[in-house]
């Protein structure tokens, strides 16, 4: 019974790590997208597949495991802006910060960082997947399988996000 308990520990184990080598990065990604810091991004991911570990070990089971990760990520996202307070710009250029351009890529990064804002301001399903096929680069069916939803629907809110997209910048 003991060689049963530890044989299903290290089978756990081993289909635990498979999964993190899998998709820490995507989700380390994915947190950085939605929050911009390195440091937040790591402990959200790190939160992450703590909370992966914990239901896997409790004997939960987990039959699309990309989902379920993603929806533990998403939902922790979701719970570090409820509990932290953004700062706008004007507070921060009281407190004597000042914006500088950098010498190489500035425009590049003003693009990227007036496209983000544009995406931000869409609603939350159309946010994500666009960050999911024009970020992750991934295949509609993935995402479909990553959401939980018909391919049908993500093909959908992709082209009405990149619908909003256009019209915010014409």
């Amino acid at each position: 019974m003991e060689s049963d308990r530890s044989s299903h520990s290290n089978d756990l184990k081993k289909a635990f790590e498979s999964l993190f080598a899998e998709y820490s990065d995507v989700i380390y990604r994915f947190c950085l997208y939605k929050t911009s810091d390195k440091n937040i991004a790591h402990d959200l991911t790190q939160d992450t597949f703590l909370r992966l570990w914990k239901a896997m070990n409790t004997g939960a089971e987990v039959e699309k495991p990309k989902q379920y990760i993603y929806q533990i990520a998403r939902n922790l996202v979701i719970d570090y802006y409820k509990k932290s307070k953004a700062v706008s710009l004007d507070a921060l250029e009281e407190d004597g910060f000042e914006a500088r351009e950098t010498s190489t890529g500035s425009e590049m990064l003003s693009e990227l960082l007036l496209l983000r804002d544009a995406i931000e301001k869409l609603e939350q399903d159309y946010q994500e997947v666009l960050y999911m096929r024009f970020i992750e680069d991934m295949t509609v069916e993935n995402i479909a399988d990553t959401l939980g939803v018909s391919a049908n629907l993500v093909s959908v809110r992709i082209n009405r996000g990149k619908k909003k997209l256009r019209e915010l910048f014409a």
